[in-house]
């Protein structure tokens, strides 16, 4: 066993796996991933309960624990190595005497490092340079990749990720080759169940299966690619470890089924449910709810119409119009997808219902400090601000929204926001995939245990049911719908996943294609220049000139503005791709300046259909995915623009380009960078 105990782990879960309960100190805002003790008691607190539940299983006590882990990523997110150290001596003070180690991507490997830590690379390509820049900050000791990535994780709205097994095959052929260490991430992927599934910025929410393409698959059955893996691994073995490697386990049987189960609608009891009152919206956290959907009230001032507007909304929520009589409407969807889109409130409404369902925390990066949920001010009709708001966490999955006396109604089966029970009695109990191909947006539960969330914009379609969550006879399974599409009766399930369909007609809201409106760039650029032939990181410091300096970080100008746009001119390779593994704004500190509320509103060209080529790939923090241009229909011509409003006036003394790792195809050469406050029409 490799214990990777965190405290923050990502593993894309929800704010990484810490908990929602640290965001829930009112103005006193708690500084996740640092040494602020509001975060590293309760982390201190934490890893001394781990030890105490392991500590007698490391190997140094005749277990099979043979190292630990001291956070998980840091460089992404900082450079605080007292933080480090004072999760080193917390972990040796509860009772851990095995190698504590660290682990990070190739360019990140010396931030947060200490000495006492062992490190490990994390990369999913090109391990002979992962390799030797572990040994660059690591002369002596051991060659290992603490996370290998046989393909990767969904997310919704984007393409399957998959990963050719020959690719995963000649990469472990060299570390094995050289004496390296490894381990999958994933071996087997799994699901996230819950409302555990993650999310990256700026907003890419990850879907609820985590199969991963990984060598064993999400039901826990052998693929191709874990056969191909083993034969590799037999060259490694001795003749007496072949010859007494066992055969993998017969797989777990399958069912499919299609039920004419008919929908009920689930009601409200009457009991009164416990709320807050304040005059502006407060957090989902400062209602005490970590998860789901949290109901928030207010009255109408003159019973005016007008345009209902929530640019805060985390993350998405459905509106309620209540008329004089106590009957409800419903009157449209907020989306933090698109901040300046609003909902018509008719006049005569004396009430108004908005009902948040939240998306997950970020897992990953310095974004994960602005991770509160719920429906945040301000919320403005007909361009004033609404106060005196009656809020309320959803309670228990049997009931309506909590609602004031005053308005509660009851609505029909296909309103949106209402909860589904289906009844199914299975011919047997095996796991299963229900199929949600075509439903919009919701969460399922069977008897009781979350499943997770479903999105019909893909590219998952099924949600994996496991067979010990079956019972005989009757079973119940209950929907939250969002949009109110889902079907009235009948519920199919099917034996093989649907991993790979986007469909984004299936969308809750007819979202707008990307914005490639016409540009309106200066004649000069800020700066520009020439990338060396490299996978390195380089960063750019901006000066008066528009030459832009990769050496003078002491000797730079800073610039304000609201927007940036990146030209590709040329790439290394030659020809008209073109691809960014990671591109982040620098302060005059030096630091990374946070992704959470940037929006592009220009791409020349990206690849949606045949891989995961989207922009957003390049400020999501990750540098094992990247954008590329669009080569599946066309191939896009050069010069490539993107253009990324920032969502308020930044501060930018320069930027930090990573090439994409995997291939030199794309690689960036010949370079312009514009700063402006409308770099679009």
């Amino acid at each position: 066993v490799v214990l990777r105990p965190g405290p923050y782990t990502c593993a894309e879960w929800e704010f990484g796996g810490l908990p929602w309960w640290l965001l829930d100190k009112g103005a006193d805002k708690v500084k996740v991933r640092t040494s602020d003790p509001a975060y590293l008691e309760p982390a201190k607190a934490y890893l001394q309960r781990v030890a105490d539940e392991l500590r007698e299983l490391q190997i140094t006590h005749g277990g099979p624990i043979l190292m630990v882990q001291d956070e998980n990523e840091y460089g992404f997110f900082g450079d605080d190595e007292a933080y480090i150290r004072a999760l080193y001596d917390a972990l040796r003070a509860a009772g851990f005497d095995v190698p504590i180690f660290t682990c990070n991507p190739a360019y990140q490997l010396k931030k947060g490092a200490i000495d006492e830590v062992v490190k490990v690379v994390n990369f999913g390509s090109n391990p002979k340079d992962g390799f030797a820049k572990l040994r660059e900050v690591q002369p002596r000791g051991p060659l290992m990749c603490g996370e290998y990535y046989p393909a990767w994780f969904d997310s919704w709205g984007l393409p399957h990720h998959t990963k050719p097994a020959q690719a995963m095959l000649d990469d472990i052929d060299y570390m094995l080759s050289v004496g390296g260490s490894f381990s999958l991430y994933m071996a087997h992927g799994g699901t996230t169940f819950g409302w555990w599934a993650g999310m990256n910025a700026p907003f890419t929410p990850q879907t609820s299966s985590y199969d991963y393409e990984a060598p064993i698959s999400e039901q826990g059955r052998t693929t191709p690619k874990f056969f191909a893996l083993r034969d590799l691994l037999k060259k490694y073995m001795t003749d007496a470890e072949r010859a007494a490697l066992p055969e993998p386990p017969a797989p777990l049987p399958l069912m499919a089924f299609t039920s004419d189960a008919e929908a009920e609608l689930v009601v409200p009891d009457d009991a009164d449910d416990a709320h807050v009152e304040a005059k502006k919206p407060l957090a989902m956290e400062r209602l005490g709810q970590g998860y789901g959907i949290a109901a928030y009230y207010t009255t109408v001032p003159d019973r005016r119409g007008g345009m209902l507007k929530a640019a805060h909304v985390r993350d998405q929520a459905a509106v309620f119009g209540f008329a004089p009589d106590g009957t409800g409407a419903f009157l449209g969807f907020l989306d933090r997808r698109f901040p300046a889109r609003g909902v018509t409130v008719p006049a005569g409404m004396k009430a108004l219902g908005v009902f948040v369902t939240h998306m997950s925390r970020y897992n990953f990066g310095p974004a994960m400090n602005n991770a509160h949920k719920g429906l945040l001010p301000p919320v403005t009709l007909d361009g004033r601000e609404l106060e005196d708001w009656w809020m309320a966490a959803q309670g228990p999955v049997e009931k309506w929204m909590p609602a004031p006396p005053a308005v509660r109604a009851t609505f029909a089966l296909d309103t949106p926001c209402t909860f589904k029970r289906f009844k199914v009695a299975f011919p047997t109990c095996a796991d299963t995939f229900l199929l949600v191909r075509g439903w919009k947006k919701g969460h399922v539960w069977v008897n009781g245990h979350p499943l997770g969330r479903f999105w019909g914009i893909g590219p998952t379609q099924t949600m994996f049911v496991p067979g010990c969550w079956l019972k005989a006879g009757e079973n119940e399974f209950v929907v939250f719908d969002f949009a109110g599409n889902v079907p009235t009766k009948g519920l199919t399930f099917v034996e093989t996943p649907v991993l790979d369909e986007l469909h984004p007609e299936c969308d809750f809201i007819a979202a707008p294609k990307r914005e490639n409106a016409p540009l309106a760039l200066p004649d000069a650029p800020t700066a520009k220049g020439t990338f060396p032939d490299s996978v390195q990181a380089q960063e750019i410091w901006l000066k008066d000139t528009a030459d832009g300096c990769a050496d003078c970080s002491a000797d730079f100008k800073t610039f304000r503005a609201r927007q940036f746009a990146f030209a590709m001119d040329s790439a290394w390779a030659g020809g008209d791709v073109a691809a960014i593994g990671e591109f982040e704004l620098l302060d005059a500190k030096g630091a990374s300046v946070p992704h959470d509320l940037w929006r592009f509103v220009h791409v020349s060209s990206e690849e949606a259909l045949k891989e995961d080529g989207s922009a957003e790939n390049m400020i999501d923090g990750q540098i094992s995915n990247y954008w590329h241009s669009r080569w599946s229909t066309d191939k896009a011509k050069g010069p490539h623009v993107l253009v990324v409003d920032l969502g308020a006036e930044t501060e930018v003394a320069g930027f930090r380009y990573t090439p994409r790792q995997n291939h030199r195809n794309g690689c960036v050469k010949a370079w312009r960078f514009y700063l402006g406050d409308k770099l679009v029409k």
